[in-house]
């Protein structure tokens, strides 16, 4: 039947593509507990801004425990300046989506 955050991701896949943006999976090699997936969008006129982030999409009703290793990298990407979102349903990913776009 595949991973329970299999749903959550496909909708995003599907949404980020809607959207004109792209979606990649990640693999950290040596690294254990980063966000998996990439988004970004192409600027718009005028933008100078780039429109990306990383996503970890969890399970329906799942959250990071933040103590745990992914927990842990997560917050010290955001420390760093990353664009870091962790979504477990439909509404979440819409909106990240619009934050991300905003």
């Amino acid at each position: 039947m595949g991973r329970p955050e299999g749903t959550i991701e496909n909708y995003l896949r599907d949404r980020v593509k809607s959207l004109g943006g792209e979606c990649r999976k990640c693999r950290w090699i040596g690294r254990r507990g980063c966000a998996d997936d990439l988004i970004w969008f192409p600027l718009r006129e005028g933008q100078t801004r780039p429109r990306y982030a990383f996503v970890e999409c969890k399970a329906p009703g799942k959250m990071v425990d933040w103590r745990s290793l992914q927990g842990r990298e997560i917050l010290a990407m955001r420390k760093a300046g990353w664009a870091v979102y962790v979504v477990s349903c439909k509404q979440e990913v819409d909106d990240m989506l619009l934050e991300v776009l905003g």
